[in-house]
């Protein structure tokens, strides 16, 4: 096993990395090379919150098997120690982290970084207690305002307006010049937080006033040649371009669209034509001008927008400090200055987390971002000159996330920021994941000949010169290996016809053929549709759903686009504002209303029309509670009189007890539960309900709060790229296959230096400046390489199928796939049904013993938790039921059943417990049965057992008398009894070895027919 300081891990798409990761955590864990290692001296990055729990979820599990000594094949084969050293150090490992869990270090990237805030707050200079807020348009668009009121009272604000709408009108760019301005500056708002590096104001001069100056001074020199060419026999080409910018004038030039001909130093003639050397010093001066011109346009053009972004950035700090608000972006530029001005020592930073880190394990490290990177590169000095190691692993052909600051370059740096420490490098070779046809399909197509073919002709072939050494060494380890068990496997590419006029529904009716085609062999949750865009996945979603085809995405799984949501909402809109007639009127329109008032919409839609003809005046509520006074008193009277002096979360609880939201409506179940969580984190800031509804209505589509964590996983999953990164399905489909390189954004950002420079770079711009053209090729190499990452994830989420269908067009360029794909083919392998694993999905599982207030706090994911919604939701609430009741007293038989019916109403609340009552005075009414749960022993409900492998079973009763131990087995329904025989026989043998000098004696009983039966 490898002992270097410093590992660099090549992981290919499904290669194995985690498996490698907690391997690596493990060995440093046991093995002998790292002695007295413990979990608090070990700490292990990830990027996302699924990627650490599976980490975390591996270690402990091949720590368990080995403990147990259970087979785990070669995981622990080059760790040099025998098995049975193997199952004890693995045995005091799991009491270790057991013991100590909160030191059980394996988070993400930002936690981490968190984590290192709080323990350093006071001296970054926020308060220890912060929160990090992520949304901070609402306080930039507040700090514009005050920087734009300010003009009135501040000449210098002024002078930067009248400057910026001096600039704006020249540009020509609209009626809105307001919006304008929030647009650039939120750009620079969220650049400088994602880079955490301040922006460079340039205050030196009046940009516009000066760039006028030279254009004049250009034009008059143009009009001065075009003079002297009278008589000269200049090549034509140079005419047509001193007429252009005589004929257009100044506008030429404002708008930097200067004739290409400009950018030659020398003015070229007619062949044997007379050369005048006057004109050609005069031509120079203007080639010399228009550089001169363009770079000073490239370096000042957003000069005044810095100067903008700086007023209203003090404007922003002044509202968040008096909110007492922390924004993330303001957040990062602190870390880098306080870690870069080295205001605190490491050793400092471990006494306060009462840790140190020797080790440290980095996943995905190709999206690891300059903020991220600045702070833990302290910690590594610190760690590596003591000895300790970083084993680090990702992909820079997954690298797709530079728009949120990530830097792949950090990934081969390394070893040169490190350069005293050992390093070995490995390449993960082996693909686990996608069947043959895929594998190979991919290695053709990212292999080095494609790409070099592929970029001599976009690039080469069109006259630009690129390096091509970027994409090159980006894919340089791209080939994989097919596992010999990945056989066979099927990928087709569709291209669309040039000439199709509709493109939109030529992709939706293959898109839908595919669809129905793959439902007659895989499940609908075994499918994946990746997209570009959020509006590509509204556009899929409404395509499947007109289908009736159960869809998970972004839009299904927002619980403001859930019906039943909008309807509670509508009813507290009301309630908070009785006069809203439309609110009141959309509520008892409403399935939730007609559900529980057994009236027909229809009816209600009636008496409101009636009204409005009738009653224009008057307030519609009234009406209703006069016409309708039974319903008004039962379901609106109490709400009415008390709204406002109950707090929101108890507010809908009962309005979802009192409406019966759940049991009439059980599809809603998981977005009520969402609801009430973010009801939680509304009111852990402020309370009211109208604070509330200001709250919800505020929240952009984009919160992650919005969305249900744990669908049941049924539907098609339709998710972006970039949502899939890490994930694997069984079948992926693109319906957008889409390559091209993207336009160079505005302003370029050059954060190269200490500061942020903001650069207007573009295509026509590059012709005249040799620092203009070398940003333009990089910015455009690197878009190009950034959309080919997209691509390759894509590519290879798929385990057994991939289908895409190619437009011809990526909006007004073509669509480069076409040249990438050349002449694949296109159609390969073989379609046919895979035994796909059966994967378990995570339900939410209510569990509040404690009432109604702690609903929110308990929903709890459990890998092997049973299906409360389906076919045996009743007799699990009739056991947990029956677990309440133990040592019963005969004569407060009822006493004992009520209290356990009260129990289980709290556990279920949302769930039909009526026919308990029922069940259980049925089954006390056996004479044998009542005898059984009111003997004398001590009685254990629910009790679990282990047996010898580390299996855990639950027993449903178990009593413990001073000779003999009673098993007793729960059965709700018709039962096979020899199954259920040999498995409380298992039972009692297991109990018959942990009490040796008892009897054990079992017995079934069937809770439907009232009988007890010894088995």
């Amino acid at each position: 096993m490898n002992v270097s300081q410093i590992t660099l891990v090549q992981a290919s798409a499904g290669s194995g990395k985690t498996y490698n990761l907690a391997k690596r955590y493990l060995y440093l864990l046991l093995s002998s090379d790292y002695n007295n290692v413990n979990i608090k001296n070990i700490i292990a990055v990830t990027f996302t919150n699924k990627a650490a729990i599976e980490m975390k979820y591996r270690i402990l599990n091949y720590l368990k098997m080995a403990a147990l000594g259970q087979n785990v094949g070669t995981f622990f084969a080059d760790f040099g120690i025998s098995r049975k050293e193997i199952s004890r150090r693995s045995f005091l490992a799991l009491g270790d982290i057991l013991e100590h869990y909160d030191s059980f270090n394996i988070s993400t990237l930002d936690s981490f970084k968190n984590y290192i805030l709080k323990s350093c707050a006071i001296n970054i200079g926020i308060s220890p207690n912060f929160s990090i807020e992520q949304d901070y348009s609402k306080n930039l668009k507040f700090a514009l305002e005050a920087f734009l009121h300010k003009s009135n009272t501040s000449q210098d604000v002024r002078n930067i307006t009248l400057q910026y709408l001096t600039q704006y009108l020249t540009d020509d760019m609209g009626w809105f010049a307001k919006d304008n301005i929030y647009n650039e500056i939120e750009k620079v708002f969220k650049k400088s937080g994602n880079i955490g590096k301040d922006i460079n104001v340039l205050r030196n001069n009046d940009f516009g006033k000066e760039f006028r100056l030279r254009v004049e001074l250009i034009i008059k020199k143009v009009k001065n040649i075009s003079e002297k060419l009278f008589n000269l026999q200049v090549n034509g080409h140079f005419i047509k371009a001193i007429n252009k910018v005589l004929l257009e004038g100044p506008k030429v030039l404002f708008s930097m669209n200067i004739p290409a001909k400009f950018a030659c130093e020398n003015l070229e003639y007619k062949k044997n034509a007379k050369v005048s050397s006057e004109v050609n010093f005069l031509w120079k001066e203007i080639h010399q001008d228009i550089k001169n011109l363009c770079n000073f346009y490239i370096q000042n053009y957003y000069q005044i927008y810095s100067c903008i972004y700086y007023e209203v950035a003090k404007e922003f700090d002044i509202k968040s400090e008096k909110d007492a608000i922390v924004f993330l972006n303001e957040i990062n530029k602190k870390i880098v200055k306080f870690f870069q001005n080295n205001n605190i020592t490491i050793p400092e930073v471990y006494y306060r987390l009462s840790e140190k880190y020797n080790h440290f394990l980095i996943d995905e490290f190709q999206d690891t971002s300059f903020v991220q990177w600045i702070g833990i590169k302290r910690f590594l000095e610190e760690s590596l000159a003591a000895g300790g190691t970083l084993f680090y692993v990702g992909d820079v052909k997954q690298a797709i996330y530079s728009f949120r600051g990530a830097r792949p370059e950090l990934f081969y740096m390394i070893p040169k920021e490190f350069a005293a420490s050992t390093v070995k490098e490995y390449y993960l070779e082996t693909n686990f994941r996608s069947s043959k046809e895929i594998v190979s399909f991919n290695n053709n197509i990212f292999s080095l000949d494609n790409l070099r073919r592929f970029l001599n002709i976009v690039y080469k072939d069109a006259g630009v010169e690129v390096n091509f050494d970027k994409f090159l060494s980006t894919y340089k380890f791209s080939y994989q290996k097919i596992l010999d068990n990945k056989e066979n496997g099927y990928i087709q590419i569709d291209f669309l016809d040039k000439d199709c006029k509709d493109i939109k529904e030529a992709v939706k009716q293959r898109f839908i053929k595919y669809i129905f085609e793959l439902l007659n062999r895989f499940e609908a949750k075994d499918i994946a549709v990746l997209c570009r865009s959020n509006d590509e996945i509204l556009d899929i979603s409404s395509w499947l759903l007109e289908k009736n085809i159960e869809v998970e995405s972004y839009q299904t799984l927002n619980i403001q686009n859930n019906d039943i949501i909008k309807q509670i909402i509508s009813f507290f809109v009301f309630i908070d504002s009785p006069v809203d007639a439309l609110a009141f009127s959309s509520f008892i329109m409403g399935d939730i209303f007609n559900k529980i008032s057994n009236i027909s919409s229809t009816e209600f839609e009636e008496f409101i029309f009636k009204n409005n003809k009738e009653n224009k005046s008057g307030l519609l509520y009234k009406v209703f509670k006069d016409k309708y006074r039974f319903l008004w008193d039962e379901y609106f009277e109490y709400f009415f009189v008390k709204a406002g002096f109950i707090p929101v979360y108890e507010l809908t609880l009962l309005v979802l007890e009192k409406f019966k939201i759940v049991e009439h409506h059980p599809e809603s179940r998981i977005f009520v539960m969402r609801f009430l969580e973010l009801i939680k984190e509304f009111e852990s800031q402020t309370s009211g309900l109208g604070n509330f509804l200001e709250y919800f209505y505020s929240l952009s589509s984009q919160e992650d709060s919005l969305y249900i964590k744990n669908a049941f996983g049924n539907g098609i999953k339709v998710m972006t790229v970039h949502k899939s990164k890490g994930l694997q399905f069984p079948v992926v489909v693109i319906p957008f296959l889409k390559l091209a390189s993207n336009n160079i954004d505005k302003p370029y950002f050059d954060d190269s230096k200490e500061e942020i420079e903001l650069l207007n770079i573009s295509k026509n711009i590059a012709k005249f400046s040799s620092k203009a053209q070398d940003i333009y090729c990089r910015a455009k190499i690197d878009s190009l390489l950034s959309e080919l990452n997209i691509l390759y994830v894509s590519m290879t989420r798929a385990e057994y199928e991939t289908y895409a269908i190619v437009p011809p067009k990526v909006g007004s360029s073509n669509n480069l796939i076409s040249v990438l794909f050349d002449s694949w083919d296109l159609k390969k392998g073989n379609k046919q049904k895979y035994n796909v694993k059966t994967i378990k999905n995570n339900y939410i599982y209510d569990s509040f013993d404690n009432g109604y207030k702690d609903i929110s706090n308990n929903l709890i994911n459990h890998k092997n938790t049973t299906d409360v919604y389906g076919i045996r939701k009743r007799g699990i609430i009739l056991h947990y039921c029956l677990s309440k009741i133990k040592n019963l007293n005969i004569d407060d038989l009822d006493v004992s059943i009520n209290k356990a019916l009260l129990v289980t109403k709290r556990k279920f609340p949302f769930e039909d417990t009526n026919f308990l009552k029922e069940k259980l005075t049925k089954m006390f009414s056996s004479k044998t049965i009542l005898e059984l749960f009111s003997c004398k022993g001590t009685i254990y409900n629910e009790k679990e057992i282990i047996n010898s492998k580390g299996e855990i079973f639950r027993i449903d009763m178990l009593i413990e008398l001073d000779d003999k131990v009673l098993i007793v087995d729960f059965k709700s329904s018709d039962y096979n009894f020899k199954k259920d025989e040999k498995q409380i026989l298992n039972y009692a043998s297991l109990m018959g070895e942990i009490c040796p000098n008892k009897t054990v004696e079992s017995y079934i009983i069937n809770i439907e027919s009232a009988t007890l039966t010894q088995v």
